[in-house]
C-alpha cells in the first residue's frame, strides 16, 4: 500500500508513529512516497494510472479534490472519528493534524525577526518561501499589517507587490522539506516553513527561533484515491491512523496538533505548547481559508506561475 505525503522529518515520524505499527499489526507492507498534493492526484487520474492508495492532502488541495471527483467515499463503518470534531469529517477525508506554518529564522545571523521585518529589503539576508501561493500570499498580507480577521478575500494585487520587494533576496521557493533543508545547509537565513520540522530540527541542535506571530494554520487530511489498487487496506490504515493513541504518537514524533482531542490526555505540558492548537498560539496569525482558495486557486496559480518566472 502507498501513502503518499511530503518527504523529510514529517514522514519519518509517519513512518515511525504510523506506518511501521499499522504494518506490525496489520501485515500490510506501507510505502510512504513523498511529491503529494492537487495536480500530480489529478495528473495520475487524466492518465487512468493512480500510483498513490492514501493521499495526505492540506486543506485547500483536499476540497479541489473532492470537487473534481478525485477520491474514494470513506467508510465510516470501519472508521470511527469519536473525538474528532465534526469540520474535520467529511464524506471523503478525515482530518488528523493541524499544521502551521510560521516564520522561522537563523538565530546565528538574526536574533529575532517579524514578518513585517521579513518583507523589509533593507534586511539583507537569503530567505525562502513556500513554491505554492497558499499560506504564502496570507504571510506576505500579515507582513504588510494585514490584521488576521481582516485577510479575506485576500488582496491578491497587494500581496504580489509585498512579495515583489524581497523576490531579489529569495534563494528559492520551496516544498516543506526542501525548505528545512535549505535553513540546515546554511543557504538560507530566514523562512516560512512549518513549524513542526523547525521544532524538530532545533531539538537536533539547530540555533533557530520562530514565531507564530503571521502564522498559518491549517488541517492535513487521510483520503484514499479515486481507484486505488489498496482501496480496502487504505481504508484500514485511516482507521487506525485516527485513533487516539496512534494520533498522540505522532504528535510526538514531530509537534503538529492531533484532531482528536482524546490524543491530548498522553501529551506533555511542555510539547502541548509547542503545537498550533495551544491556545496562546492559536490566538496569533490564521486559519486558512479553503474555500476562499478553492474558488479562486485556478487564477491565483497562474499568476504565481507566471511570476516566478519573471
Amino acid at each position: 500500500m502507498v501513502v503518499s505525503s511530503y518527504g523529510g522529518s514529517f514522514q519519518q515520524a509517519q513512518q515511525t508513529a504510523l506506518f511501521n505499527p499499522f504494518s506490525e499489526t496489520s501485515g500490510v507492507t506501507v510505502k510512504g512516497t513523498e511529491g503529494t498534493g492537487f495536480d500530480p492526484l489529478k495528473a495520475q487520474a487524466d492518465a487512468g494510472d493512480i500510483k498513490w492508495d492514501v493521499v495526505s492532502l492540506e486543506g485547500a488541495p483536499f476540497a479541489n479534490a473532492v470537487k473534481n471527483g478525485l477520491l474514494e467515499p470513506l467508510d465510516f463503518d470501519r472508521i470511527k472519528t469519536d473525538g474528532i470534531a465534526p469540520e474535520v469529517v467529511n464524506e471523503y477525508g478525515v482530518g488528523y493534524i493541524q499544521f502551521s506554518t510560521n516564520l522561522v529564522w537563523d538565530k546565528s545571523r538574526i536574533d529575532t525577526m517579524t514578518p513585517k521585518q521579513f518583507f523589509d529589503p533593507s534586511i539583507k539576508l537569503p530567505r525562502s518561501l513556500p513554491d505554492v501561493p497558499e499560506r504564502t500570499l496570507e504571510f506576505a498580507l500579515m507582513g504588510d499589517g494585514v490584521s488576521p480577521e481582516d485577510l479575506y478575500p485576500l488582496d491578491v494585487d497587494r500581496a504580489f507587490k509585498v512579495l515583489d520587494r524581497i523576490k531579489d533576496q529569495v534563494v528559492g521557493f520551496k516544498g516543506p522539506s526542501d525548505s528545512q533543508s535549505l535553513m540546515q545547509q546554511g543557504d538560507v537565513a530566514l523562512s516560512f516553513q512549518s513549524a513542526g520540522r523547525a521544532e524538530d530540527a532545533i531539538k537536533a541542535g539547530a540555533n533557530w527561533g520562530y514565531s507564530w506571530d503571521g502564522a498559518v494554520r491549517d488541517t492535513e487530511y487521510w483520503t484514499v484515491a479515486k481507484g486505488a489498487k489498496n482501496a480496502a487496506a487504505a481504508q484500514d490504515f485511516i482507521a487506525y491512523a485516527v485513533q487516539a493513541e496512534p494520533q498522540a504518537a505522532l504528535a510526538k514524533a514531530i509537534p503538529y496538533g492531533p484532531t482528536n482531542t482524546n490524543a491530548y490526555t498522553s501529551l506533555s505540558e511542555e510539547l502541548n505548547a509547542k503545537l498550533p492548537t495551544f491556545p496562546e498560539n492559536a490566538k496569533k496569525g490564521v486559519t486558512l481559508d479553503a474555500a476562499w482558495w478553492v474558488d479562486n486557486v485556478s487564477d491565483v496559480k497562474k499568476r504565481w506561475d507566471s511570476w516566478l518566472l519573471q
